[in-house]
């Protein structure tokens, strides 16, 4: 078994999926957030809307998102070169991502705004997060075909 069939399929759409939320999730809700006028509103210490714990994880969340953006770029552009180094990278980028969403949901948590507004989502997605790892992870490591496909 070699080649980008079978369950690499699954990996690809996750890719691109990954991709496409992540960069709507930057461009509707993180990248507004830096605009003069809400960025000031929440930076000046002043301001009612003053929350330095909100402020360090909107930077977080951006800083981590664009990481998220340009490595999945990055793992696709070696997905189609059969690139050795492709496995590992998801191993990497799955396990990160993993890691970011508890320390996200760890930092959602200790805001009070955040935390109340929640509804389970970031502890959802760190589940999701985490059975996500613990099927692609061994997937990687233990699938033949992956062996035999990412052999540059």
């Amino acid at each position: 078994m070699e080649g980008l069939g079978g369950w690499l399929v699954f990996v690809q759409i996750s890719l691109y999926f990954s991709l496409i939320s992540i960069m709507y999730v930057l461009v509707t809700i993180l990248f507004p957030v830096f605009e003069p006028e809400t960025w000031n509103l929440i930076t000046d210490k002043t301001s009612p809307g003053y929350n330095q714990a909100l402020i360090q994880l909107i930077i977080f969340e951006t800083v981590f998102n664009v990481i998220f953006v340009i490595t999945a770029v990055i793992a696709l552009f070696i997905l189609y070169r059969k690139k050795k180094a492709f496995p590992k990278l998801m191993i990497g980028y799955i396990s990160f991502s993993l890691l970011v969403s508890i320390v996200d949901y760890a930092a959602v948590s200790q805001i009070e705004i955040m935390a109340q507004g929640d509804n389970g989502k970031f502890m959802s997605e760190w589940i999701r997060s985490l059975l996500y790892a613990s099927i692609w992870i061994p997937y990687f490591i233990r699938s033949k075909r992956v062996r035999n496909t990412f052999v540059n």
